[in-house]
């Protein structure tokens, strides 16, 4: 028992670290629909390890609410449409598994804590990231018009925030080196595939007649240049930031204002990158969902979706 426990969970680790849908796979590893899960009315059902065609997987992956919005076709509603229409731009977030009937509850408990810790790091670093940029830009713009109190609180909280954000490396590196090590390579890591990316982006952007989208797989090269640029960023930041405290306190005026300048002008460029990634992240996908929500209010005039 011991030994089938270890090589699924190693089989269930390749999947999941995979950007592809893992449902499928998932359920195969599974015992499907048995006396635990199986209804009363369903004892009939023979083949418990196929397909159900439920479409869980399909209503709960929001790479096809993005591409294809709500699918009511029942033949269209399995995990191989699903494969299909996801490809490459799974987000590993792995809603399909933990939707689907037939894969056991200890499997989803596992997909559930996969990426705990990159998702608790990344939400550290976003809070981080805001907190830093909030702080920075209101102590900059409007030190004069708040009292001392309130400057003083701004100026040092953007300090420690600043000097906390050291840790997140280490976060990440030391409760889950495994994952740390795959987003280095993958960042460091370009190949045709990425030219091919940027070639469809151009043509999507410039040429519509041409009818290519922008693929969202994981590590795009869009994404890729995100983590470069908050790799290096973030280290001038640091030492522009250190280098103002210490040409203050040394009462050097001219190095003081370079360092200041360098310090806001890379500030300055990192809050547009960072609003571009929340835009496209977010904001892209809300637009379009409420856009979804208008059309079919005004051929339906309801907010329930109909086929």
């Amino acid at each position: 028992m011991k030994t089938g426990f270890k090589l699924n969970n190693l089989h269930s680790h390749f999947v999941l670290d995979e950007a592809r849908s893992p449902v499928a796979r998932f359920r195969l590893l599974s015992k499907g629909i048995n006396d635990n899960t199986r209804l009363l009315e369903s004892d009939r059902i023979v083949g418990d390890s196929a397909c159900l065609a439920c479409g869980n997987c399909i209503d709960n992956c929001p790479v096809v609410r993005l591409n294809v919005g709500r699918v009511f076709i029942q033949n269209q509603r399995t995990s191989m449409a699903l494969e299909n229409i996801v490809e490459e731009e799974c987000r590993r977030c792995y809603r399909c598994v933990n939707a689907c009937p037939q894969v056991n509850k200890s499997l989803k408990e596992y997909t559930l804590g996969f990426r705990r810790v990159e998702k608790i790091v990344h939400l550290i670093a976003a809070l981080v990231i805001i907190s830093l940029a909030a702080t920075g830009v209101t102590h900059s713009h409007y030190s004069e018009t708040l009292g001392a109190m309130e400057g003083g609180v701004l100026k040092y909280g953007h300090r420690a925030i600043g000097i906390f954000s050291i840790i997140i490396p280490y976060l990440y590196y030391r409760y889950d080196i495994c994952h740390f090590r795959r987003t280095l390579k993958k960042i460091f890591t370009w190949g045709s595939q990425d030219l091919d990316w940027l070639r469809n982006t151009y043509a999507h952007i410039f040429r519509a007649q041409q009818d290519k989208k922008i693929l969202r797989h994981e590590f795009n090269p869009a994404q890729k240049f995100w983590y470069l640029f908050v790799l290096s960023v973030f280290p001038i930041l640091y030492l522009s930031g250190w280098s103002s405290i210490l040409f203050g306190a040394a009462d050097n005026d001219i190095l003081l204002l370079k360092s200041k300048m360098v310090h806001m002008l890379f500030a300055l460029s990192f809050d547009l990158m960072l609003f571009t990634h929340v835009y496209i992240k977010y904001v892209r996908e809300w637009s379009k969902n409420i856009y979804q929500q208008y059309k079919n209010y005004r051929v339906t005039k309801s907010f329930v979706f109909k086929n």
